[in-house]
């Protein structure tokens, strides 16, 4: 058994020696080829950059100069051939809408595309756009199919768009309400692998248009999928036949991959409560430590400072899985807590740190980790065991936890269950 652990860590070794080579070669050749360069990292890739980016391609009257290319194709490729039957369509971005229900709330189509034939209606498409991971809002889709169902005599396709196929949250449509939707084929799960797929089955034409098309894809597959080049010379190196050793390890690493975050992120707890125990003794006194909660490679997955049963602390969330989308901020659930949560909206509106983040019903303030913190990938995991990982993320909620600290004598004065 030992042997073969120590054979195992050996390949491994060799391995991570061929991803520098890799890592190195390119550096060598970028002089020549810019193999790392998009011009996708200058420009706008927010939901709403990335919005436009799609309506821009699916837009006929564009200046791509493509006419219904991207159009056309995109209809063939979603399978709705019927949609072909059209003199003009007319594509919005952040299309508002009412709500045609009182549980409902009023929306914005992501991208809405409306094809039109003899002068009348005859198709639409609403692009439900999550590739930056946000999270879906309260009978977010089931208002929009209520307002699509109001143009009577008109097909519609309602679209789901996240990185990978996860379906919509059930706290956006109800799964047996969706499933019925796309066995009515009214709606479809695409992913940006889709849209890859997509662009390379559209022959364009314009050398600058084609560009712009590789260079989108490229942004899709190395930033929004993580298929970065090293990772795909990667495993063209583990499927030849002579390395068989190699593959052997690797998968062998994977086997246990989920064993291996567990341990990795129960060290990175421990390092934080360790801290946390020496510098809030205060917040310690009245239960407070740190704990994580959720599947490490899961979604939703989250490490927190907090008490036990409440709801409400300073956090660091994954809204990807194997933790990627890394978050963090002050959580207060206002349903639970509405008095606590108007409370640490006023203090920290009081402070410019509260200028730097953002804010929803759940989170007082929240904001996206910088840089490489923001999916944890082997380079941030391989800082667990050192501590240097836990200084990093003790350092951002730092500010947070003594911001409570100092308002403990206001919070206590509200009826709170288990402070």
């Amino acid at each position: 058994m030992a042997n073969n652990i120590n054979q195992v860590v050996d390949s491994l070794i060799s391995i991570n020696q061929v991803i520098e080579n890799f890592r190195l070669q390119r550096e060598k050749t970028e002089l020549y080829d810019s193999n790392r360069f998009n011009p996708f990292q200058f420009m706008r890739t927010d939901e709403m950059g990335l919005s436009k980016i799609l309506a821009f391609l699916l837009d006929p009257k564009e200046t791509h100069g493509q006419g219904d290319l991207f159009l056309n194709s995109f209809l063939k490729y979603i399978g709705r051939h019927n949609f072909l039957a059209y003199d003009s369509v007319k594509v919005s971005v952040e299309k508002a809408t009412k709500a045609t229900k009182p549980t409902n709330k009023n929306g914005r189509h992501d991208i809405f595309i409306e094809g039109f034939l003899n002068h009348g209606r005859r198709w639409i498409i609403s692009i439900e756009n999550k590739l930056r991971f946000a999270t879906d809002q309260d009978n977010q889709l089931e208002g929009y199919r209520d307002y699509l169902d109001r143009y009577r005599e008109v097909e519609y396709c309602l679209i789901y768009l996240p990185v990978f196929k996860e379906p919509p949250s059930k706290n956006s449509i109800e799964k047996d309400k969706w499933e019925e939707l796309i066995g009515a084929n009214k709606a479809i799960l695409l992913s940006a692998k889709d849209l890859v797929d997509w662009l390379d089955n559209t022959l364009i034409i314009a050398p600058a248009v084609k560009q712009f098309s590789q260079d989108f894809k490229k942004f899709l597959s190395e930033e929004l999928m993580g298929n970065t080049e090293i990772n795909h010379d990667l495993v063209k190196y583990l499927m030849k036949n002579e390395n068989n050793d190699a593959l052997y390890s690797a998968l062998s690493v994977i086997s246990s991959k989920e064993q291996l975050y567990e341990n990795l992120i129960a060290r990175l707890v421990e390092q934080l409560q360790e801290r946390f125990a020496d510098d809030y003794k205060k917040l310690k006194h009245y239960g407070w430590k740190c704990n994580s909660y959720g599947d490490v490679t899961g979604k939703d997955f989250g490490i927190y400072f907090d008490a036990e049963d409440i709801y409400w602390g300073v956090a660091a969330e994954f809204g990807c899985c194997d933790l990627g989308e890394g978050h963090y901020g002050v959580y207060c659930h206002k349903d639970d807590y509405p008095e606590l949560y108007d409370l640490l909206n006023k203090i920290f509106d009081d402070l410019d740190i509260k200028t730097l983040f953002n804010k929803n019903k759940l989170w007082v303030m929240w904001k996206y980790f910088d840089g490489n913190l923001r999916n944890w990938d082997a380079e941030i995991l391989r800082k667990i065991p050192n501590g240097e990982l836990a200084e990093q993320i003790f350092d951002l909620c730092k500010p947070l936890l003594d911001i409570i600290t100092d308002n403990l004598d206001k919070i206590k004065k509200l009826d709170i269950k288990k402070f």
